[in-house]
């Protein structure tokens, strides 16, 4: 394939991040004719938080037909709900099939990206440079583990460890382990790790609402339909969507859905939990919805087994073998996981970020992440993301917004390159217009109800989530609109000096 298209030049393109995102905008510059780009990783292979996560019972909370390419389906998902090891050679498999390997620079962190008026440089951690017409950040909302501020009162002698860095060195087989966290990962680990623990301390600062999650293998007889009868699992997966699609009220304050998955939770946590004190210790207190949904069958029940305690009060401290609570407990362990999340809301905070004039990111970002359809910052030219702020679907699955956005970005880039540009910024007036609209459908959203989430940022408004339906961000990005953006074509040898053009016609 040739490296122009009529004569002109082809943009060159880093993506960093070779998670689901970047694989899935990989595939479809190759397919739109693409060849100059790399997809940088630190890891040392694709999957992302597929490859870093390893943590025991790990698995999606999307079922595997819905978390899944819709151009790559997979027939032999062997369960509802699938592993971490299943899902990433899905991911690997896609990678391969759609020859990615000789795009892909792994084992590289990126650590900076700087705009010097005609193109941008990517910085490693071991300092060398990568030059690019355009750059995507695709390194998603779950990269940056947080561990808990806890006060070493005298040298631990156990393990500490975050679900992220899974060290499986560390037997947990007799000793008393200590899991952090209420949240999805710790609703998945403590199970296993009650398996083979002679206690277990969940250590909690809040309960969260709990729905059952229905898991079983798919019989023979079901994969050998969607292997043999290609449009069977086409419908499978588009009643899997719709019915998530269906579902999106649960994001308001005070819907019949919410009040539904309400008395669902309330009902299951009344059927497992005999015990009338742990009952209520096992009862949130805010909204539910207002923090990300927990799917378990196996979670509640585990939390009444003679050997597991909850613990109603978060961590503070450390001791040679003990881990004491902010009330007071003193709990003797020997490992210490922490279930404790991400800096979702911090988003590219592990990348410094300089766009235009010298302008930082993270400083036009002081008051919360904010982007164009959650793609494109004003000063930040020929800059895009995948999984970037308010792009956070709150029914669906996130794997749906990621190719419609991939998909956007690509007919971008097309635009460019048809037209001979080198340059493109959302018009500001276009972010504003956009914020504006987000912060007017978060009204009556039951993230903004008094509830301490990942969802927010500092200042408490809320960064991750897309307050919408999923089909509704598709018919969104579906066409790409050049008036919302600025172009420009060199001029003296840099798009710095180009005469910028306020619209475009398709």
């Amino acid at each position: 394939m040739p490296a122009n298209v009529k004569g002109r030049r082809d943009l060159s393109i880093g993506i960093i991040g070779a998670g689901p995102g970047g694989i899935a905008l990989g595939i479809f510059l190759r397919k739109k004719g693409f060849r100059n780009f790399t997809i940088f990783d630190r890891e040392d292979g694709v999957g992302g938080t597929w490859r870093i996560n390893t943590y025991p019972g790990l698995a999606c909370d999307v079922k595997s037909h819905l978390y899944s390419y819709s151009f790559d389906l997979n027939a032999d998902w062997s369960r509802l709900w699938s592993g971490q090891r299943e899902i990433l050679e899905y991911f690997e498999r896609c990678a391969r099939r759609h020859r990615l390997d000789q795009h892909l620079l792994l084992d590289t962190e990126i650590v900076s990206a700087r705009w010097d008026g005609d193109a941008w440089l990517l910085g490693t951690a071991e300092g060398a440079q990568h030059r690019f017409d355009v750059v995507v950040s695709a390194v998603g909302l779950f990269t940056r583990p947080v561990m808990p501020d806890l006060v070493e009162e005298e040298p631990f002698a156990g393990t500490v460890m975050h679900t992220a860095r899974w060290d499986h060195t560390v037997d947990l087989t007799g000793k008393r382990v200590a899991v952090l966290g209420t949240g999805s990962t710790a609703a998945q680990l403590i199970p296993e790790v009650a398996k083979v623990a002679a206690t277990v301390y969940s250590v909690q600062r809040s309960p969260t609402w709990i729905l059952p999650k229905p898991d079983r293998p798919y019989t023979e007889r079901e994969r050998r339909i969607f292997r043999y009868v290609p449009l069977a699992k086409k419908v499978y997966r588009t009643r899997l969507w719709l019915r998530s699609e269906a579902n999106i009220s649960v994001i308001e304050h005070g819907s019949d859905k919410t009040r539904e998955f309400t008395e669902v939770a309330l009902k299951v946590l009344e059927n497992t939990v005999e015990d009338a004190d742990l009952r209520r210790t096992l009862t949130p207190q805010h909204p539910l919805g207002c923090k990300r949904l927990v799917f378990a069958s196996d979670y509640l029940p585990t939390l009444t087994r003679p050997h597991v305690r909850v613990v109603a009060s978060p961590a503070r401290a450390l001791r040679r073998r003990v881990l004491v609570t902010e009330d007071g407990t003193e709990l003797d362990v020997d490992v210490v996981v922490c279930a404790t999340g991400y800096a979702a809301a911090d988003y590219l905070g592990q990348i410094d970020v300089t766009g235009e004039g010298g302008a930082s990111l993270r400083e036009v970002w002081r008051e919360g992440a904010h982007a164009y359809l959650g793609m494109a910052v004003p000063r930040f030219p020929n800059f895009f993301m995948l999984y970037g702020p308010n792009t956070n679907v709150g029914s669906n699955s996130v794997l749906f917004m990621l190719e419609a956005q991939a998909h956007y970005i690509v007919r971008a880039l097309a635009h460019m390159r048809r037209r001979g540009r080198t340059y493109i910024a959302v018009r500001p007036e276009v972010m504003a217009a956009f914020l504006a609209r987000i912060d007017r459908w978060m009204t009556g959203t039951v993230w903004l109800t008094r509830c301490s989430s990942y969802f927010r940022a500092e200042n408490g408004r809320v960064v991750t989530q897309w307050p919408r339906s999923a089909g509704a961000f598709w018919k969104m990005t579906r066409r790409f609109r050049p008036s919302d953006y600025l172009f420009g074509s060199p001029v003296g040898g840099g798009v710095g000096g180009a005469a910028l053009q306020a619209a475009e016609n398709p």
